[in-house]
């Protein structure tokens, strides 16, 4: 069993710590930053491509963070989870993976999932999963499990906050190796980075903020704090590796 600690929300560089994320906490954050919004609060956005960060409203945030909780886990940990291949059904899968056959951009089916206790039940249910997963095996087993994905300058560029688990694959052209241990650290990263992007839209409407965020593994970086309004790295595939899913700078969506 991997080390969870409340306390420990970024990777530690020592590597001796095997520390994994507490996800239960992402879940505490959220629900206390949405709590008591109105219908106009959760909706608001903005389209302008100088705004790229406020494309999604608040409602699409948690819609995004719970799709990420449920896509992740299934696509990089049903080996672990459900060896026996007996996988359970949240959501459409096809419907939502990355690919040809998605038809939702990165968010859950919003006539079924649009009402935020709808979306948090899927988020609880992600994050369930993720517990699992730290919780069944050893720091040891989380860096064995390896995997190698095509690459875009988005993830290119965040991996740089990780100590360890992640970089270029040497062996594929455009393509970034993880391990399982990196991985989960950056949907931790990755789902706290959207709850501070929530904050940003709170602030933008002068609500107040519920709480005070760690400063930890996205967030480090300026884009994604809220330093500055400028668009991070996009999407767009590594040279070398196909281009199959390219898209609007990833830091729109947060």
């Amino acid at each position: 069993m991997a080390l969870v600690d409340d306390d420990i929300v970024e990777m530690p560089a020592d590597p001796t710590i095997g520390a994994m994320p507490p996800y239960r906490r992402l879940l505490g954050w959220l629900e206390a930053e949405v709590a008591g919004l109105t219908t106009a609060q959760l909706d608001l956005d903005d389209r302008s491509p100088d705004k790229e960060w406020m494309w999604w409203s608040i409602r699409r945030q948690v819609s995004h963070i719970a799709w990420d909780a449920l896509v992740f886990t299934h696509r990089r940990c049903a080996h672990l989870l459900w060896p026996e291949g007996n996988e359970p059904q949240p959501i459409v899968w096809e419907h939502h993976h990355l690919g040809p056959a998605m038809k939702y951009d990165r968010v859950l089916d919003e006539d079924l999932y649009w009402e935020i206790p709808d979306l948090i039940d899927k988020l609880s249910i992600g994050i369930g999963w993720l517990e699992r997963v730290v919780a069944d095996r050893s720091i040891d087993e989380l860096r064995a499990d390896e995997t190698s994905i095509r690459g875009n300058y988005f993830w290119q560029y965040v991996i740089t906050t990780l100590p360890r688990g992640a970089g270029v694959d040497p062996d594929r052209s455009g393509h970034l190796r993880y391990t399982l241990e990196g991985s989960l650290w950056m949907v931790f990263y990755e789902q706290l980075a959207h709850i501070r992007t929530i904050q940003r839209l709170k602030m933008h409407q002068h609500l107040s903020l519920s709480g005070e965020l760690p400063r930890v593994g996205y967030l480090r970086l300026p884009e994604y704090w809220g330093d500055t309004d400028a668009n991070g790295p996009t999407m767009k595939r590594l040279p070398g590796s196909e281009n199959s899913h390219s898209g609007n700078s990833h830091s729109g969506k947060q």
